[in-house]
């Protein structure tokens, strides 16, 4: 009979489940903060422009919270592909990190809202740092706890750590530049999820994200 925390494949297989669930309602909850003007207040194809022209912001905070949802999915992906089984307090980790996925789409809100504001841009870095510690957090009680599969290098499990670690330090650069302007911070943030996102096969791009 097996114990509440004995790790277990079956365990693993479960995370991966809500994992996905937890993913699919972030990306599609954040697209609908962007929403259709209003019919009443359109009167000709200039008020139309003009309304999804004032959409901007969303669309700009709606491609960096998609690429955000899209790098942190394909990252814990990575990592449930290294890792054969899970036990509860493995699985407790993992909840915490969907716990902050669960939280982006108020995040990414809150910036299209108050674009012009550092506090919202701080808001939407701190909602990163989370995601970034419990990754990071999960990974290491997993390659502690053995639960990590034979077969994973140690080279393998370094990228790992400096993969999260890098992306952290670069989003932390971004989060500075609010200092100067949140859209610099914004634009600087969307430039490095669009990187990891395309993951470019260049020496020096591949040495910097990890």
């Amino acid at each position: 009979m097996k114990r509440p925390l004995e790790a277990s494949v079956e365990g693993r297989g479960r995370i991966v489940g809500i994992t996905d669930g937890v993913f699919a309602i972030a990306l599609t909850l954040i697209v609908l903060e962007i929403r259709v003007p209003a019919h009443e207040v359109i009167h000709s194809e200039h008020d139309l422009l003009a309304a999804i022209a004032a959409l901007a912001p969303r669309f700009l905070t709606y491609a960096l919270s998609f690429l955000t949802l899209t790098i942190f999915w394909f990252g814990q992906q990575a990592q449930h592909g290294l890792i054969a089984k899970s036990d509860r307090r493995l699985a407790t980790l993992n909840l915490c990190f969907l716990a902050f996925i669960a939280l982006l789409p108020f995040s990414t809100d809150l910036l299209a809202d108050f674009l012009e504001f550092r506090t919202a841009v701080l808001v939407y870095w701190l909602n990163l740092l989370m995601l970034g510690i419990t990754l990071f957090v999960s990974w290491r009680y997993a390659e502690k706890s053995g639960l990590v599969a034979e077969d994973v290098d140690a080279e393998t499990k370094r990228t790992v750590y400096l993969r999260i670690v890098k992306a952290q330090i670069l989003w932390a650069v971004g989060a500075a530049l609010c200092l100067i302007t949140p859209l610099a911070s914004v634009g600087f943030i969307l430039v490095v999820q669009l990187i990891y996102a395309a993951t470019p096969n260049v020496k020096w791009v591949r040495r910097i994200i990890g």
